[in-house]
């Protein structure tokens, strides 16, 4: 039992069963005002009346016990009764959305949304097999952020090779491009803007958030220039790529995030690549304005000048990996997702289906609240779900509240 001093409300807090205390960190939420701090040290009275109205408003969905049959649905034992509280005055005063709570907390006073919220505090978090911290570690909290889109890169391996590098004559290099590039050239594989039917088929089964993932893999891959260098005039293509710099870059290294980089690029790929606009295959008018000028010997020269070019990754930030996503919702949600601060949620042991529709709510914007959204924005799906795993596979522990007489100005 481990018990840390909190100077904000002149309490101790006593975290059941905790091997490792954590002092909460500042958050960008009201300090507990008088009135919540009663849930903190409810009487029996108030532990009664909760009891009352969680069997009249909320135990059909949430249990009398607070652990919910529904996975799409929260349990609520254990959880912070300043949490529970000050959610039911959100989908009161509608800063939540949900037409089945805003319509039960809209005939709520303010004493009955704390009484039971203070019931549901109180009551013990559900009892099942957890995953120990060990396995859950190796398991979940593996070091590569791409795990959840391996199997797809495997498939790219054969033509493109493990990073992105081909070593396969013909074959495009995928590094040193911006997602948002890789994204829209995938895309056209799909609508036909480009022609390649065995492009098109492994493109439209790849799911679009997926595709996302894979730009971002190859573009923090280290790039490296092709061994196919061409065998036309290096110092023709060079002068033949000043007018290619605008969109490119001068040596090939585009800057724009809708703009392919050329350097190091496979001589023979970008032959085919340029052949397929004079042929109309891939579209894009501007490339074909710039296409139809060249001969064949041109493209040849501007094909060995652009493969002889040293490529430059991309400045695309490497995704977090879980371990680190974790370290950052400790922050608030406490160690193994048992907060201690009675303002953040318990995530430790919380149903994975509802985890995951609330983490998938605040990256789409669909929930509103500042701090989560700035934090989810950037989570993929795979992020997503071993984040979920990983807390679903915790063992939640209440925690309890004692008031402690303290100095009106004592520092702890």
């Amino acid at each position: 039992m481990n018990i840390n001093t909190r100077s904000l409300s002149c309490t101790l807090l006593i975290l059941l069963g905790s091997a490792s205390p954590m002092v909460q960190a500042a958050a960008l939420t009201q300090p507990v005002m008088a009135a919540e701090r009663a849930a903190l040290f409810p009487p029996v009275q108030m532990i009664e009346l909760g009891k009352t109205v969680a069997e009249s408003t909320c135990a059909n969905c949430h249990g009398m016990s607070g652990v919910s049959a529904d996975d799409s649905l929260p349990n609520l034992a254990g959880q912070r009764s300043v949490y529970l509280y000050r959610v039911l005055k959100a989908y009161q005063e509608a800063g939540r959305e949900s037409e089945s709570m805003q319509h039960v907390s809209r005939f709520l006073n303010d004493e009955a949304m704390l009484s039971v919220s203070a019931y549901y505090a109180s009551r013990s978090p559900s009892a099942k097999a957890y995953v120990s911290g060990a396995t859950a570690e190796s398991g979940l909290l593996a070091d590569n952020p791409f795990t959840g889109i391996q199997d797809v890169i495997d498939k790219c391996t054969k033509c493109h090779g493990e990073t992105g590098n081909s070593t396969a004559s013909g074959m495009p290099n995928l590094t040193a491009q911006d997602p948002e590039y890789f994204a829209a050239s995938m895309a056209a594989y799909v609508d036909g803007n480009r022609s390649h039917r065995m492009m098109k088929k492994l493109v439209k089964s790849i799911e679009p958030t997926t595709v996302g993932e894979m730009g971002v893999y190859y573009a923090v891959q280290e790039p490296v220039r092709t061994e196919t260098q061409g065998e036309g005039d290096a110092d023709a293509g060079r002068q033949l790529a000043e007018e290619c710099g605008a969109c490119h870059g001068a040596n090939g290294n585009a800057g724009g995030e809708k703009m392919p980089t050329l350097a190091g690029q496979d001589a023979r790929y970008f032959i085919k690549a340029m052949d397929a606009y004079k042929g109309r295959k891939r579209q894009h008018k501007s490339m074909f304005d710039a296409a139809e000028e060249l001969s064949d010997e041109d493209i040849s020269n501007l094909a060995t000048f652009y493969a002889a070019q040293e490529p430059v990754k991309r400045n695309v930030r490497m995704p977090l990996k879980t371990t680190e996503w974790i370290a950052r919702c400790e922050r608030c949600h406490g160690a193994d997702g048992n907060s201690t601060d009675p303002r953040f949620p318990m995530l430790a042991g919380q149903n994975e289906t509802y985890l995951r529709k609330v983490m998938q709510s605040y990256t789409d914007g669909e929930r509103s609240k500042s701090v989560m959204h700035a934090m989810s924005a950037p989570l993929s799906k795979t992020d997503i779900e071993r984040i979920v795993s990983y807390y679903a596979s915790q063992e939640p522990r209440p925690v309890v509240y004692i008031q402690l007489p303290c100095e009106e100005n004592a520092d702890q």
